[in-house]
């Protein structure tokens, strides 16, 4: 169980696979997270400096919120579910799907100054860095940890959805401080989770592309929640501005 519904291809898993092909995987992974980031930062920018007003009022109704969260996780799951089968077309969800987080993240950082939202995107960079790290290095099998995971990531949505309604500042904390550990856990399952799946249809150029782009998919969630979760707590014990 991951981030999404994922369908592998039944491909011969490898005995001894090359590393400069896992390597190389990796590379390729990242560079489609980058441009997703990418392509959020500056929607995100030009949302501020040109519908900054209009972005913000339309996320301060609650329904609308609603609504884009929906639309953020049904382009997430076509995504997932078109990467082997067509990558082309997962690669362009992802790049819509970066758009459209970066409508949220448009409110998000208007409510933070620039050295606040540099400071928890280099945190989040750090953090994410080292559980990514872990868990692409550790000969650990981490798949234990699904069910785990993905209750967590359901309470956590649960919660905030509920807060919404009836806010409280102490529960507030309590979902950015558990978002902050669920997404750090995340990013080390979901690197562990890829490298295997990378073994599985290593050989296979679509193989290899669809998984790429499901990985960055993956990673790039994970970032975005850990920067977002970050970037709460900076606000709660810094100040929001």
């Amino acid at each position: 169980m991951n981030n999404f519904d994922f369908e592998t291809q039944n491909n011969p898993r490898l005995v001894n696979p090359d590393k400069a092909g896992l390597n190389a995987f990796f590379t390729k992974v990242y560079s489609y997270m980058f441009m997703a980031l990418l392509v959020t930062a500056v929607t995100a920018y030009v949302g501020i400096a040109v519908f900054g007003a209009a972005i913000y009022a339309m996320m301060s109704n609650l329904v609308t919120i609603l609504i884009l969260g929906a639309l953020l996780m049904g382009l997430a799951s076509m995504a997932a579910r078109s990467a082997t089968r067509n990558p082309g077309k997962a690669f362009g969800l992802l790049m819509a799907y970066s758009v459209v987080m970066g409508v949220f993240m448009t409110s998000v950082a208007m409510t933070a100054s620039l050295p606040m939202i540099f400071t928890a995107f280099v945190t989040t960079s750090a953090v994410f860095g080292g559980m990514a790290l872990y868990g692409v290095t550790t000969k650990r099998d981490m798949s234990g940890m699904a069910a785990m995971l993905f209750g967590a990531v359901i309470a956590l949505i649960i919660g905030s959805i509920i807060n919404l309604f009836f806010f409280n500042s102490i529960v507030y904390m309590a979902i950015s401080v558990i978002g902050v550990i669920v997404f750090a856990l995340m990013t080390a399952y979901d690197m562990n989770r890829l490298k295997k799946l990378y073994f599985e249809v290593a050989g296979s150029a679509q193989g290899e592309q669809g998984i790429a782009v499901y990985g960055a998919l993956t990673l790039y969630v994970d970032f975005i929640n850990l920067f977002i979760y970050i970037l709460r707590l900076f606000q709660i014990f810094g100040g929001s501005k």
